[in-house]
């Protein structure tokens, strides 16, 4: 079983708030399965309503993103992964994701352990792993669909991008009907946890393990789209290119600058025009 495409863009820019993390540490107790999940939900809570990625390149936070400011904050990024060499190849890209895998695990682990005993039990993990079902099934029919244009793009709590359902349907559509239910949710993640776990319980090398071993092929197929001429190399231009074109459609205007109506208007339209697209 190879979940790649519902770990693909793990490591992408994903904000996880410190201060949650804390209160939770704080908190941690023999807590009763139904009170971890009110509780799990209500910290998740405002991810629904958070900030767009595409805004962690508005450096001043004015609510807008310059050219400049994305200029600025892609070379940085490719500085950190280069360090002072014109280009990359597919190892530094590899060990400067993994990096920051190991930060974000650390923290998505803690916020599933409620006790608090450094480990994960499957009632545990299958509680932070149900909210990710509960995004998905946004009209609360108790399935996600497995078409690519039936449910617009989103990201999880923990950075893990999918289309709809198709990162789920990789993984978890065990009759292959199209559609992943509750039910085979639930047992594909038990399956996960039994075969990454020793014992009857996650450690958090044991969880970061897991993740690393989706994230490689994701990072391998991440690096393939970079390098656009394939030379085995990354440059400033090859690695800046995608975003500097997504920014291009979406100031209509070509003032130089993004407001969050522009970002919004852009993707709605991207949205129509693949929805009619595939009704054609």
């Amino acid at each position: 079983m190879k979940p790649i495409v519902r770990y693909a863009l793990l490591l992408s820019a994903v904000v996880i708030a410190g201060g949650g993390i804390a209160a939770a540490q704080m908190d941690k107790k023999a807590v009763a399965p139904a009170q971890q999940q009110q509780r799990y939900a209500k910290q998740n809570s405002s991810y629904s309503h958070r900030v767009p990625r595409f805004f962690q390149y508005d450096l001043n936070h004015d609510g807008r993103v310059t050219r400049d400011e994305l200029n600025g904050s892609l070379a940085q990024q490719f500085a950190q992964i280069s360090g002072s060499a014109p280009t990359f190849g597919k190892a530094q890209f590899n060990a400067a994701r993994m990096k920051t895998l190991s930060v974000r695990a650390r923290q998505m682990f803690h916020r599933a352990d409620w006790n608090g005993d450094g480990k994960l039990s499957l009632e545990e993990y299958l509680i932070s792993e149900r909210e990710r079902f509960e995004r998905a099934d946004r009209d609360g029919a108790g399935f996600v669909s497995c078409g690519a244009s039936q449910q617009p793009k989103t990201t999880s709590r923990h950075g893990r991008q999918h289309g709809g359902g198709r990162g789920f349907c990789k993984v978890a559509d065990l009759n292959k009907d199209g559609k992943v239910t509750r039910g085979e949710f639930d047992k594909a993640m038990q399956q996960e946890f039994t075969t990454a776990a020793k014992g009857g319980m996650l450690s958090a090398e044991n969880y970061f393990a897991m993740l690393a071993a989706h994230v490689q092929a994701a990072n391998e197929k991440r690096f393939a789209r970079l390098d656009k001429n394939g030379d085995g190399k990354v440059d400033r231009a090859e690695f800046a290119s995608s975003q500097v074109q997504y920014f291009e459609r979406l100031d209509r205007n070509h003032d130089g600058t993004i407001t969050r109506d522009e970002f919004y208007a852009g993707r709605r339209a991207a949205s129509l025009s693949t929805g009619a697209r595939d009704r054609a």
